[in-house]
């Protein structure tokens, strides 16, 4: 599609939802929804960090580099990626019919349910083994701030609904 005609499909979607949204009707997105549910976590140990080094240049070169403005820029900018990290770019699984998405550190992965070994259930933590790769994924209440019961919940009903090995050990 050529650029025009995705500009111009932009800004006719825009226009409809406006309408759409005065009328009291969803978007046209949120119309075509295909029943997929996103759980979201809080990413706070690399904002730490970020907001911490981003301290440590304030301090470490106060005396030196004061006066240059490069030295304002820097710290400023390890704390503004720091709160950017911590406030938009939030870790998420979204659950979909037939496959699982997560926020990784290169990107957004796609997993399909075929390719799930098995979905552990902990405590504290939601341990996902897949069968393409010896990764694992693991979502936890203290690193990535997720809900794990709402999470562990729809899980249940994902690999009920898939037929993907499911372990509880919550209630052990």
């Amino acid at each position: 599609m050529s650029r025009k005609w995705e500009r111009m499909v932009q800004k006719n979607t825009k226009v409809t939802n406006k309408a759409r949204v005065k009328q009291g009707k969803p978007r046209l997105s949120e119309a075509v929804s295909d029943g997929s549910v996103t759980v979201r976590g809080r990413s706070w140990l690399m904002p730490l960090v970020l907001i911490c080094v981003g301290i440590f240049c304030f301090i470490a070169f106060y005396d030196v580099y004061q006066s240059d403005n490069l030295y304002w820029v820097t710290g400023g900018s390890y704390i503004a990626l720091g709160l950017f990290i911590f406030w938009l770019r939030r870790p998420f699984l979204k659950i979909g019919r037939k496959e699982l998405v997560s926020r990784r550190f290169g990107g957004d992965k796609r997993v399909e349910a075929a390719q799930i070994e098995e979905i552990l259930l902990q405590k504290d933590a939601v341990v996902i083994s897949l069968t393409t790769s010896k990764a694992k994924w693991v979502f936890t209440k203290l690193y990535h701030r997720f809900d794990i019961d709402s999470l562990s919940q729809t899980l249940k009903e994902f690999a009920e609904r898939n037929e993907v090995a499911l372990r509880n050990e919550r209630a052990a």
